[in-house]
Formats: C-alpha cells, sequence, structure tokens
C-alpha cells in the first residue's frame, strides 16, 4: 500500500475513532499531495476520498467549511488565470459531493463566457450540474451531435467488457458495473436535455442507439434496466450476493 493509500485509510480510522482533528489533516494532505505519489489515485481522490470527507464533515463541520475552502480557493484560482480542465475536474467533484451543482454550474457560465475553448473541454463535467440547475439551453449547446456522442460512449463500453472478458477475472465484475451505471447515467442526462427542449424525434433517435449500439446482450439487459428503474442492477446484485450466502 502506498502511502498516499496508508493517509487516507488512517484518515477513515481516525473518523471512526473520533479523532476529527487527525482525520481532516489527513484528509487535507491526501487532496492536495496524492497525486505527487501515485498520479493513478485521481480517480479515488476525487470519489471516495470525498465521501469520505463528506462523512466527516457530518460529525465535524469545520470539515465541511474545510472543503468548501478548497472548492473557493480553486476557483479563484481558475478565474484568474490558472484555467485547466483539471481544476475544472476537482472544483465539479467537491460541488458534486456537496450537493452545491449551482456552483458548478455559476462557475461554468463565466467559463462559457470568457474562456469557450475551456468550456467546450469543461462540457462534460458540466452536464449534470446545467440539468440539475434546469438550464437546459446551455447543456444542449454544448450536445451538438447526441446520437454520434452516445455511440462514442457505447463504443467505449463495449471495448471495456470485451477487455474484461478476455482477461477472464470475474472479480473484474464491480468495475463492469460501475461503467454500465455511469453509461446509463450519461444517457439518461443526454436525453433529459434533448427532452426538455421539445427534441422527440432526437430523443428517440438517441435512446435507441444507447442500446443498439451495445454488442452484449448482457449489457443491453442491464442498461435497460438502468433506464426503467435506476439502481436496479445494484439491488439485483445484492438480492444475488444475500442468496449465496
Amino acid at each position: 500500500m502506498s502511502q498516499a493509500h496508508e493517509i487516507l485509510e488512517r484518515a477513515r480510522h481516525a473518523r471512526l475513532a473520533g479523532k476529527f482533528e487527525d482525520a481532516l489533516r489527513d484528509h487535507l494532505w491526501f487532496h492536495e499531495n496524492a497525486l505527487e505519489t501515485d498520479p493513478s489515485l485521481n480517480g479515488v481522490r476525487l470519489s471516495f476520498a470525498l465521501r469520505d470527507w463528506i462523512y466527516l464533515g457530518e460529525q465535524f463541520p469545520l470539515a465541511r467549511r474545510a472543503l468548501q475552502g478548497l472548492r473557493d480557493r480553486d476557483t479563484a484560482r481558475l478565474l484568474n488565470g490558472d484555467a485547466t480542465l483539471a481544476r475544472f475536474q476537482d472544483i465539479s467533484a467537491i460541488n458534486g459531493a456537496l450537493g452545491e451543482e449551482r456552483a458548478t454550474h455559476d462557475l461554468f457560465t463565466q467559463i462559457d463566457a470568457n474562456l469557450p475553448d475551456l468550456a467546450r473541454q469543461c462540457a462534460d463535467l458540466a452536464l449534470p450540474a446545467l440539468v440539475a440547475c434546469e438550464d437546459f439551453a446551455l447543456a444542449r449547446r454544448y450536445l451538438p451531435q447526441p446520437v454520434e456522442r452516445i455511440g462514442a460512449m457505447a463504443t467505449r463500453l463495449n471495448n471495456f467488457a470485451e477487455e474484461l472478458a478476455r482477461g477472464g477475472k470475474t472479480s473484474s465484475a464491480p468495475a463492469l458495473l460501475a461503467y454500465v451505471l455511469n453509461y446509463a447515467k450519461e444517457v439518461r442526462l443526454i436525453l433529459e436535455v434533448l427532452r426538455r427542449q421539445g427534441e422527440d424525434e432526437e430523443v428517440e433517435q438517441a435512446g435507441a442507439a444507447a442500446l443498439e449500439q451495445l454488442k452484449s446482450d448482457a449489457l443491453r439487459d442491464a442498461v435497460q434496466r438502468e433506464f426503467e428503474q435506476p439502481g436496479a442492477t445494484i439491488a439485483a446484485m445484492l438480492a444475488q450476493s444475500r442468496n449465496k450466502e
């Protein structure tokens, strides 16, 4: 286990032990330094680590304020010249963890007005916040070819599933599930934008493409379940696991 992993794990144990200041110190270190020791941790840094930080904030309000402070610092840096996709990704992930999607929307509108090249790079990351804030017109501007976009997403899912199948690792099932859930979520966002813009024909075409372009019946079935009942796939896997026990 790397130093960064150990510190993140130490933060979790400190929280569970009620050592909230120690936990916050470790979360701050991990967020600011983990990528220097292990660049592959970016996904963990912006998902599981932030989730644990939010748990800490529920018991220790200073931790939530510290996370908001990091967000505000990075927002100021982005708007004052240090504007990168990675920085926007950090900010949007923190806002998502905090449940403050309006902050991501407001930042993206400023980027859209003043930094159009960066806005094009950040549009995919901003889409959930634009939909949450019901700014469907702005979201639609950054979805010029929704059917083609869904096709590219389906190709990535197909390739990922085929790669896992070639490896023959049953332990990879959670990774495939996460990919399916993210795919279904992104498609739903796109369809919602089109629907709210009154583009019924595009909704039908994009929804059909989302299923037709998947090569596997199992993938199509899983995505269809998620369309009809978000969370159904996870519920089915949990039920299967309980039955085995």
